[in-house]
């Protein structure tokens, strides 16, 4: 007999990373990225996407009409040249692109930090068993939500001719934005409460609650309800924060 005609075994086929499979079957995934899983992939992901993010819009800034106002209600605009003005809109200009890329840099390790504490709250809140090397892991997963809306707004940014220097509404991320882009905006309180709907974040707490019941052995139910409630609590802080800072 040839060795040809012998048997070929099928050779194992790898399995994709859990913080993969967590996107799309979060119950699964988070399961075995709170047993087996690392946070490396995860980490690695958010980080390449909010640093194409932050260049992007960085790539994109115009800051002439900041500048302009900037210097009118100083009282300097009348007084100054129009070279002058043009370096100073240059400068607002590079100044944002390194605040903007430095913060696309530490995006990534502060959520990993703060998501990690958030696991180890709501397993206590939820009254579970913590293990301890579970909470990186889960925190990780957690971030590729987010990184996939970075993704999405550094793709809108490109699509720009030119991004203010400052926040900017990019690629839509909540229900208040949905129903703008559909050419229904909507105003007062209907805004508000469209606004709190942010389906990344709600994608990002639902990863959180099943990767919370797998690494504090917190029923799932229990898991769900009170991940998803701290969520709702936060966002509804955050639309009266913004609120108010307006």
């Amino acid at each position: 007999m040839n060795v040809s005609d012998e048997v070929e075994f099928p050779q194992p086929v790898r399995a994709a990373p859990p913080a993969l499979v967590a996107l799309i079957a979060p119950d699964v995934g988070m399961e075995r990225q709170a047993r087996v899983g690392k946070a490396g992939i995860a980490v690695a992901i958010a980080m390449a996407c909010a640093l194409f993010a932050a260049f992007a819009q960085a790539a994109r800034v115009d800051a002439r009409s900041v500048t302009l106002q900037k210097l009118e209600k100083a009282g300097q605009l009348s007084t100054m040249s129009d070279k002058a003005i043009e370096d100073e809109t240059q400068n607002a200009e590079r100044l944002y692109q390194v605040m903007r890329v430095a913060g696309g840099a530490a995006e990534a390790p502060l959520f990993l930090l703060l998501g990690g504490l958030s696991v180890v709250v709501l397993v206590w809140f939820l009254r579970g068993r913590m293990k301890g090397r579970a909470v990186f892991p889960v925190a990780a997963a957690v971030l590729l939500p987010g990184a996939i809306a970075n993704l999405l707004d550094g793709v809108t940014a490109l699509r720009q001719e030119s991004l203010p220097a400052g926040p900017a509404t990019l690629a839509p991320r909540d229900l208040a934005a949905v129903v703008a882009a559909l050419g229904h905006p909507l105003s007062g309180a209907a805004l508000k409460l469209a606004g709190v709907v942010d389906f990344f974040s709600l994608w990002a707490a639902l990863l959180m609650a099943f990767g919370v019941a797998a690494a504090g052995d917190v029923p799932t139910r229990r898991a769900l309800i009170g991940t998803l409630s701290a969520w709702l609590c936060l966002r509804l802080l955050i639309s009266v924060a913004m609120g108010g800072a307006q």
